[in-house]
């Protein structure tokens, strides 16, 4: 099925875009690379890293989505966010779902942990990781709210393990299995 709507077409307007400006910060911030950290907290080879931030990331992916359907019954801001996500999210096609899942989680991944992170630390750039994650309604606070936490969590893989593709894996499959579940909500 084809990309038809108008929100995989304003994603691929802001994430390409997005993505290439991360490669770029990175590439003119003294020779680094946006997906790995030259000095994580965890002193291990590479793979060994590569395997925790790969861990790591599934079972933040796992434990949010697992969660989401009980957070959504039991807390009205979560209920209240859901109602006003969901006429967007209703004419998104599973292959919609799926590009935005792709194309939010390794963008947002590569700029805010990969270029940016580096250079403000990890309290800064998620506390602008959720005030991007905001909406015309006081009820899109939450989401900053929860966009911030979850910054930090992913920004804690980065730093613990130095290699940006945990952060990446986690990022797609909770926007994919969330996305997907309000959608059927």
């Amino acid at each position: 099925m084809p990309l038809s709507t108008r929100i995989t077409s304003l994603a691929f307007l802001i994430y390409a875009p997005l993505s290439v400006g991360a490669l770029t910060w990175a590439w003119f911030g003294q020779g680094r690379r946006a997906w790995s950290l030259s000095s994580p907290w965890l002193d291990a080879p590479y793979p060994a890293r590569l395997a925790a931030s790969l861990g790591l990331g599934l079972a933040l992916a796992v434990l949010v989505v697992a969660s989401t359907p009980w957070l959504t019954r039991r807390a009205a801001w979560a209920r209240a966010l859901q109602a006003e996500m969901k006429p967007i999210i209703d004419e998104l096609s599973p292959t919609d779902i799926l590009f935005l899942a792709l194309a939010s989680g390794i963008a947002e991944e590569l700029f805010f942990r990969g270029a940016m992170q580096p250079v403000f630390g990890l309290l800064v750039t998620s506390l602008i990781f959720g005030a991007v994650h905001s909406g015309p309604k006081p009820v899109f606070l939450w989401w900053s709210a929860w966009a911030f936490v979850m910054g930090l969590l992913f920004g804690g893989i980065f730093e613990l393990t130095g290699v940006l593709w945990g952060p990446v894996l986690g990022h797609v499959l909770i926007n994919q299995r969330n996305i997907r579940f309000m959608k059927g909500h």
